[in-house]
């Protein structure tokens, strides 16, 4: 289905449990260039009891593109899933969000504490100290110009490849076009040129908006098994996030980055503990 979320067509996928249900409704977010689909095998999974709902951010999957001019903020996203809440007459849900979706799963519990049954944070983005970036307007403006001339000169013929490259799960199919399109390079572009402004807003926000310590937080690391010194010193790094949200911490073994599609049972029994 097609909802308006934050001023978007945004689309949407419901799945009911198949069973009788035994917790609250979860809402899978997807990380960089994440479609719906990459959370097939963990939707599978999880239905057995619960309802599991699915957005593709502006670009992403079947939703519309980002209109002209606009770009990603954290406000926009946490207004997204707001919405998405208020459309299909939810009180509340356990909000999963895989690598740079963890921003905005962190940012709609501060915001919106009374609505987070739970959230998951799935081996997401860390940045304790945020870079510096150029001012606004100039900054987006180059950005959007970017994406334009980006697209121009076909560089959305990667799409497949880096998705493949980025360990996604291969799309049904029918939507095989998706990762060819425009809209799918620019949103992509949009969302990794905006992720140093959406890491100074969530810094920002921890400043403002405690997390209220009765959220059930899991925070999960992917760890392909083998120890190195980049491996460890991620695996710290996620071990530090999951102390500054107060949560529990979990390893996904052995796994890359898209935990969801190499290790889909793992992740739904990490889903379904976190509020057990």
């Amino acid at each position: 289905m097609l909802l308006e979320l934050a001023g978007t067509r945004t689309h949407v996928v419901v799945d009911g449990p198949r069973g009788p249900a035994s917790g609250p409704p979860v809402v899978l977010n997807s990380g960089l260039a994440g479609n719906w689909f990459d959370w097939d095998a963990v939707t599978e999974l999880l239905t057995v009891g619960r309802t599991v709902v699915r957005l593709d951010r502006p670009g992403y999957g079947l939703s519309d593109p980002w209109p002209d001019g606009a770009v990603p903020t954290l406000g926009s996203e946490v207004a997204r899933l707001r919405d998405l809440l208020d459309a299909l007459e939810l009180e509340s849900a356990v909000m999963v969000g895989h690598s740079m979706a963890s921003f905005y799963v962190e940012a709609f519990a501060r915001e919106h504490p009374a609505r987070t049954a739970g959230a998951v944070i799935l081996d997401g983005s860390v940045e304790s100290s945020p870079r510096w970036v150029l001012p606004g307007d100039l900054r987006d403006e180059l950005l959007l110009r970017s994406a334009d001339v980006g697209a121009a000169v076909g560089m959305n013929r990667v799409g497949p490849a880096a998705h493949r490259m980025l360990g996604g799960a291969t799309p049904p199919p029918e939507y095989a076009d998706i990762l060819k399109s425009d809209a799918y390079f620019k949103a992509a572009f949009l969302e990794n040129g905006r992720y140093p402004v959406l890491a100074r807003e969530l810094a920002a926000l921890r400043g403002r908006r405690e997390l209220p310590p009765g959220i059930p937080t899991t925070v999960a690391a992917a760890y392909g098994g083998h120890r190195t010194p980049l491996s460890a010193s991620w695996l710290k790094e996620q071990r530090g996030l999951a102390d500054l949200l107060r949560a529990r911490y979990a390893v996904i073994s052995p796994s890359g980055h898209q935990a969801m599609v190499d290790q889909p049972a793992q992740v739904a029994a990490l889903v379904l503990d976190t509020v057990s």
